[in-house]
């Protein structure tokens, strides 16, 4: 998402250090107070996030693979809920937790800015996380006709070096929804690139914020066709009636124009209202998003090209999806005087068009 419309209206400033030489680690430095900037700091610190957030190459939306107690969102979650006076309190688990996760001796210390606010066009509550890491500089001073330079040790947060991480998290849902449902990530990192996603440091992203770098969107469709396929298989439904959801499946996937697919979508539209706490509750467990899929046919273009009937002794139908749902009519009908060894039912196939070859 663009970061416009970013308020920041809590800030408060920790400090986490290097580990020791034998691995041990360094307490962070807790500040017991949110941090007050004045207003043109404030510009210069938004314009950062916004600017490093808005980036393309370095920064995404990610899953949130942890909503367990003290994973990133739960921390983010419970800041929200908090009085300006238990904030910084609170605020203090993520120091903590960013100490713990930093277990490579190589890794630098740095500022860890917690902060929080609203964003989006609907000002959706958010909170943030930068871990920045410190560097050395000089600062001008202009006297009378002079004009000296300040070493300084402990700048952050610059343009030009960039030695920074970024996690934020949006709620945009109903605040009563399931946990962690309504909850979304993004991530910068400035190691991270639109072409190796891998670059990021996973320390910051996967252990310490709990989230995940996403399946691409040909990946997720590809399970979502997958899996539904499979739970109208098993489905306690005649066979026309399995044919005709599968054929819902096709069109919902190849022939309908919308750019996303939901679990929730398919179900309201094609599926008995029987099982669609089962469907939604399988493909859960199959680990298909729940939210929307952006839709990519790419791995399924095959598979959606021809839609496939079989039948004892090699009987098979084939045709296109779109000639299933328009021209082609499947019906049971049952054999009551069926002899031994014979199927109880025969299946009646009507299509809506004359022979045009034979092979």
């Amino acid at each position: 998402m663009a970061f416009e419309n970013l308020a920041v209206n809590r800030l408060i400033l920790h400090e986490v250090f290097k580990r020791r030489h034998d691995g041990n680690l360094v307490p962070p430095q807790f500040s017991s107070q949110l941090t007050q900037l004045q207003q043109e700091a404030m510009d210069a610190f938004k314009e950062r996030v916004v600017e490093a957030m808005g980036s393309n190459s370095q920064s995404m939306e990610m899953d949130i693979a942890d909503s367990a107690v003290n994973s990133g969102v739960e921390i983010a979650a419970s800041l929200l809920a908090k009085s300006a006076a238990a904030y910084a309190l609170e605020s203090q688990r993520f120091p903590t937790k960013l100490a713990n996760v930093q277990t490579a001796k190589n890794l630098p210390g740095g500022m860890v800015l917690i902060f929080s606010g609203t964003v989006g066009a609907a000002s959706y509550p958010f909170v943030g996380i930068i871990k920045a890491e410190t560097q050395t500089g000089f600062r001008r001073q202009v006297g009378q006709g002079t004009i000296d330079a300040q070493f300084v040790k402990d700048l952050f947060l610059t343009p030009a070096a960039k030695l920074y991480k970024i996690g934020v998290f949006i709620r945009d849902g109903a605040a009563n929804s399931p946990f962690p449902e309504g909850w979304r990530a993004h991530v910068y990192d400035n190691q991270m690139t639109s072409s190796n996603r891998d670059g990021a440091a996973r320390y910051f992203f996967e252990s310490f914020l709990g989230c995940a770098i996403p399946v691409n969107s040909a990946a997720l469709t590809k399970a979502f066709f997958e899996n539904t396929r499979e739970f109208i298989k098993a489905m306690p439904a005649t066979p026309e009636k399995k044919n005709d959801l599968l054929t819902s499946l096709y069109t919902y996937l190849k022939v309908d124009q919308t750019p996303t697919i939901t679990v929730n979508a398919f179900s309201t539209s094609f599926l008995p209202t029987s099982v669609r706490d089962g469907y939604r509750d399988f493909m859960k467990e199959k680990k298909v998003p729940l939210t929307s899929i952006q839709k990519d046919i790419a791995d399924i273009g095959n598979a959606l090209r021809l839609q496939r009937v079989g039948f004892r002794n090699n009987i098979r139908l084939t045709a296109p999806p779109e000639a299933f749902q328009d021209m082609i009519e499947i019906e049971t009908l049952p054999q009551k005087n069926a002899k031994p060894g014979q199927p109880s039912a025969w299946t009646r196939i009507t299509i809506k068009d004359q022979i045009s070859d034979q092979e």
